[in-house]
């Protein structure tokens, strides 16, 4: 009895391994981008920049305020820059995909039923 449980919760556990090998398989895998490399490296940079001030200021009582202000200017301009990299691409693929549902819509050309004056249709203003 217990031969046949086991060689059950064998069948079941190869059928799920399967299925999960095939759930892989079929899901895209999302690539390593430039601005994902980039933020990594500056989450590392600025840890061990801090672990390292933290570590002057226990020796010394005091941390180089120049060297801080400098090191958070410069890695706050960098990411201010890729966000605003970020954005404009967003922009301008949302431009472009307005334009091309504009472009696909039937109702483009037609002119608009509603608009106009009184007097543009003969009757009195």
């Amino acid at each position: 009895m217990a031969k046949k449980k086991s060689s059950k919760l064998k069948l079941w556990w190869r059928r799920m391994k399967r299925r999960r090998a095939k759930a892989r398989a079929a899901k895209p895998r999302r690539q390593i981008r430039t601005m994902d490399v980039i933020l990594v490296v500056i989450a590392v940079a600025l840890t061990a920049f801090t672990i390292e001030m933290i570590r002057i200021f226990r020796e010394t009582g005091t941390i180089p305020d120049t060297l801080c202000t400098c090191v958070f200017a410069a890695l706050g301009g960098e990411c201010g820059a890729m966000a605003w990299i970020k954005t404009s691409k967003e922009r301008r693929r949302e431009r472009k995909w307005e334009l091309e549902d504009r472009d696909q819509s039937p109702h483009a050309t037609e002119p608009s039923e509603g608009g106009g004056s009184a007097s543009d249709k003969g009757g009195t203003p």
